[in-house]
């Protein structure tokens, strides 16, 4: 089995078509696994199972970003209903471009 580069382990209720959108539409793969939790524990453990050590967890509230190197708090959060945007900012993040909004 090939390690996904950036993972996104999502609850049933969370926005997975929208998050893949954003992603692709900035040119990053995602992978997508379906998880249970919270989505801050979700995004803690796909950032260590990523290659590139980038974690996405969720569910149908929020979205969460975690980094494995950096601090324990989430680098990025936002609501569920925003999941396109989150996922462009999140492949931005993992192709170190600017952010397209603030947040």
């Amino acid at each position: 089995m090939i390690e996904p580069l950036v993972l996104a382990l999502l609850s049933e209720s969370a926005p997975r078509a929208d998050l893949a959108a954003g992603f692709e539409e900035e040119g990053v793969p995602l992978a997508v696994e379906p998880a249970s939790g919270a989505p801050e524990a979700l995004a803690h453990e796909a950032a260590k199972r990523a290659v590139l050590g980038v974690g996405v967890g969720g569910d149908g509230d929020r979205l969460v970003l975690v980094l494995a190197g950096g601090p324990a708090r989430p680098y990025l959060v936002a609501p569920a209903s925003e999941a396109r945007s989150f996922g462009h900012d999140a492949a931005r993040i993992v192709a170190r471009r600017p952010l397209r909004r603030a947040g």
